[in-house]
């Protein structure tokens, strides 16, 4: 680190970020002698969502990661989240951004330069923020597990934003007639599972969401999609049919919801 530190004349009786002189120093520090004060080492500040339990290694580095964040210019909060908190098998850091500015090139270039790591970096203003984490499931899965530099807890409220779920639901019914990757179908059904706990009003723990995915295509399938391997015809019209299922048990709730 940078060595910090700046010289100012000890004064009597201000009020303005003082610096306490020990007692038993008073007899050497006087009113109107110059002193330097040099930083050490830097407060760090880590908050931990309840449902993560995270090694002391990680634990470090992400302290490091989310301060090292926070002090840039523009950041109001900064996110770990993703499988780098919950698994041995990640390819990057998800890193979400609470700023008023697009600042994703920016932060990932500092940060590739300071850590040696890959990054994934989202950033959002905090009125756009303040939407998701009630109204999208997406969002909330997402922030199950994280550590911030700020306190920070889900509500518990949530908004039925119609518009916002027909949204979500776009890829999912294109994927009912497109052949696309393995990948998106996972990343797909994994959002429709998402989405059905959300209106059910249920925490939406990744976790739990792939236990659930692999209990409804079963083990083999499941792991085609997760590892992104090429899947044969017969498996796709299995997933389109329970992908079909889903959405047609999502749009019932949403319309069930607009009668009321």
């Amino acid at each position: 680190m940078e060595t910090l530190k700046f010289i100012h004349k000890i004064s009597k009786g201000t009020r303005f970020n003082q610096i306490y002189i020990p007692i038993e120093m008073k007899t050497i520090f006087e009113v109107g002698d110059s002193v330097e004060v040099r930083l050490i080492k830097k407060k760090t500040a880590q908050y931990i969502s309840k449902n993560l339990e995270i090694g002391e290694f990680k634990k470090k580095l992400s302290a490091e990661i989310v301060n090292f964040i926070s002090q840039l210019t523009g950041v109001e909060q900064a996110f770990l989240v993703g499988s780098f908190l919950t698994s041995v098998d990640y390819k990057d850091v998800d890193v979400l951004i609470i700023s008023e500015k697009i600042i994703e090139e920016k932060v990932y270039s500092l940060l590739t330069e300071k850590f040696g790591m890959k990054f994934h970096i989202i950033t959002m203003p905090k009125n756009r923020f303040d939407f998701l984490i009630k109204a999208c499931p997406l969002t909330r899965s997402m922030l199950y597990f994280f550590i911030s530099n700020k306190k920070f807890e889900l509500p518990k409220e949530i908004v039925i934003d119609k518009k916002h779920i027909e949204f979500l639901l776009m890829m999912p019914k294109d994927l009912l007639e497109i052949k696309l990757s393995s990948k998106v179908f996972y990343d797909n059904f994994r959002r429709l599972i998402a989405i059905e706990k959300f209106l059910e009003n249920k925490e939406i723990n990744p976790l739990e969401i792939n236990k659930e995915m692999r209990e409804e295509l079963k083990e083999k399938l499941f792991s085609y999609l997760k590892n992104d391997e090429e899947l044969d015809k017969k498996s796709i019209e299995k997933i389109r049919e329970i992908i079909k299922s889903k959405i047609k048990k999502i749009e019932e709730n949403l319309w069930e919801r607009n009668k009321v």
